[in-house]
């Protein structure tokens, strides 16, 4: 017959094999490109603005679907050993997010400069292809971000 005890050893043992990183590394490939896709995604729809306005509303779409990307991977499940890289990569996509509101907020207050605007960089783009280019290094095929660029005007 168990004891009281043994039984509620039993149990915890049970709950805390439960918890942690029970995702296999194929399973966090599969969120970690998803969260890689949206961010893309977000990004390449801002080259295609016709305007200022819409150039700023595409950059807080881009910056609403990068901070989704970061919260949905933050909340995935990640293998034991992947655990901080998953964690690192979704910090740099919401800092990311972050950088693209402040710009969106500078050229509001600077429309001029916005019409003048040919292209953008973000320093956290670079941090998200570090984190990117680490998963890499630890066996997760997820490939780096795209840059992109408008597609250019046919006369």
């Amino acid at each position: 017959m168990l004891r009281p005890l043994t039984i509620a050893s039993v149990l915890l043992v049970a709950l805390l094999a439960g918890c942690g990183g029970s995702a296999t590394k194929e399973e966090f490939r599969e969120d970690a490109l998803a969260a890689r896709n949206e961010t893309d995604a977000g990004l390449a729809q801002i080259v295609q603005a016709t305007s200022v306005d819409d150039l700023l509303a595409r950059m807080r779409i881009a910056a609403s679907r990068v901070r989704a990307a970061s919260t949905d991977l933050g909340d995935a499940d990640a293998p034991d050993d992947l655990e901080d890289a998953r964690d690192a990569l979704a910090r740099r996509l919401l800092a990311l997010s972050g950088e693209i509101v402040k710009t969106v907020e500078t050229l509001e207050l600077f429309p001029d400069q916005a019409a003048l605007t040919s292209a953008l960089n973000f320093e956290e783009w670079n941090a998200v292809q570090a984190e990117l280019t680490k998963l890499r290094a630890l066996g997760v095929a997820v490939p780096l971000l795209e840059r992109h660029k408008p597609e250019p005007v046919r006369q």
